[in-house]
């Protein structure tokens, strides 16, 4: 059984117990805002060399919705919200204006499903989990800043190869929506704040459709973020 599918599994089982396995502690709703870090994993084919990238800077933020679970004594958290988060790559690019650093900055909105477990102990102050999410594209933009001379900048859509806008400032990043896997670790700070070390790994090859048939290219999001919540 492949990972994906046994988190599938995990996180529909605890669904499916959770009423019978509620404690009586408070649901949370946090405010959550920090940093990301982004890259694809991008091949021509399946059997291809990765095309080069690095990672991008940029931000998340957004609410957490935690439901406190019990089970055999140990004490599960189920997680979930809505957040606004940018991912993307930079690429060292050439095109007719000369050479420079292309960055390429998809803006998503997206809704993670986490199991969270906090390490036993006299507090309970770290946690570690993992989970899913879905995510939609809402937009974006990309800049390219040469070496030689300034910068230029344009948007971003999501559409099919034989749809693309004719307008050159568009960039087409693929197939709109994405989902894939979580791996965090975290650590209560107080009452009501915590800091969360995130890892996604995109499951879904995102790359853009042509006349609505895959084509041979593969393309996924990679995403680390550090964010800090507030529980209001």
């Amino acid at each position: 059984m492949k990972p994906p599918t046994v988190i599938c599994h995990m996180l529909m089982g605890c669904l499916l117990c959770g009423p019978a396995i509620l404690t009586h502690a408070q649901t949370k709703i946090s405010f959550n805002a920090g940093a990301n870090l982004s890259k694809v994993s991008w091949k021509e084919s399946a059997n291809s060399a990765a095309i080069k990238n690095t990672w991008n800077p940029g931000y998340q933020l957004g609410l957490h919705t935690t439901v406190p679970m019990r089970i055999q004594r140990h004490s599960l958290h189920v997680q979930t919200g809505l957040i606004f988060s940018t991912k993307g790559y930079r690429q060292d690019y050439e095109d007719n204006s000369g050479k420079g650093v292309l960055s390429v900055k998809p803006w998503y909105g997206e809704v993670p499903l986490n199991i969270l477990y906090r390490i036993p102990g006299n507090i309970e102050r770290f946690f570690i989990g993992a989970g899913g999410y879905f995510a939609c594209g809402l937009g974006g933009r990309w800049t390219m800043k040469y070496d030689t001379w300034g910068w230029d900048n344009g948007s971003i859509e999501y559409t099919d190869i034989s749809k693309q806008d004719s307008d050159d400032t568009k960039f087409n990043y693929g197939r709109r929506t994405d989902m894939g896997v979580n791996m965090l670790i975290g650590m209560i700070i107080s009452p009501s704040l915590y800091l969360q070390l995130n890892g996604q790994a995109g499951i879904k090859n995102i790359a853009p459709t042509e006349n609505k048939k895959m084509t041979r290219e593969e393309f996924r999001n990679r995403t680390l973020s550090l964010s800090m919540g507030y529980n209001l």
